[in-house]
């Protein structure tokens, strides 16, 4: 099952296309926004928000806590049974809330769920050893960023400059703006993680 997770943003502009929401605190302003979507509970403290959602399913946490609202949205979303997320309202914060949106991919593949940020155009996933193929829009930016350390690269097709036997560390940039070519582009992780960032 896929859900999406709306998290704390400025502004939302993307179309939902899931069925079923959580959202994530302060997320839930966009509830009117989304009114045919299903929602499957509002996690958080609700500092932000200002007040507990009365008609909703709740989950709520205490102000003192070790994570935050969005990694327990993940985790609530595969307590409902989720296979795959989709992450909206990532990028709209402070650096190091963006960062930490960021490693809820890393939180996700732990408990055994796909998924991914969607932001505007623009597609965020994290992937591990072996092949990998997406669909991409031709001739769009693709961007290859270790993630957590150094990340080994095999063979590769469908990108101006080659992936072929690199080896990308968090101490370069080699990895930004690629070019994809065709519609669809492959390449295998011989060894790391990295994050892909493409358009469709």
């Amino acid at each position: 099952m896929r859900i999406a997770i709306i998290l704390k943003t400025p502004e939302l502009n993307d179309e939902i296309t899931e069925e079923k929401v959580i959202y994530a605190d302060a997320a839930y302003k966009f509830a009117d926004k989304l009114k045919n979507k299903t929602v499957l509970g509002v996690v958080g403290d609700f500092d932000s928000l200002g007040y507990v959602p009365e008609n909703e399913k709740t989950v709520k946490l205490d102000e003192q806590k070790n994570f935050t609202d969005g990694e327990r949205a993940v985790l609530f979303a595969k307590e409902c049974g989720a296979t795959e997320v989709v992450i909206y309202g990532a990028f709209g914060g402070k650096i190091e809330h963006i960062l930490g949106n960021i490693a809820l991919l890393k939180i996700a593949q732990n408990i055994g769920i796909k998924a991914i940020i969607k932001s505007g155009k623009q597609f965020t996933e994290l992937v591990g050893t072996g092949e990998h193929r997406f669909n991409v829009k031709e001739n769009s930016k693709v961007s290859l960023i270790p993630y957590g350390g150094n990340c080994s690269f095999g063979k590769s097709q469908g990108l101006y400059y080659p992936l072929d036997g690199l080896t990308l560390t968090c101490a370069d940039t080699r990895g930004i703006s690629n070019v994809a070519e065709i519609s669809e582009i492959f390449f295998d992780v011989l060894q790391g993680e990295a994050l892909i960032i493409y358009e469709k």
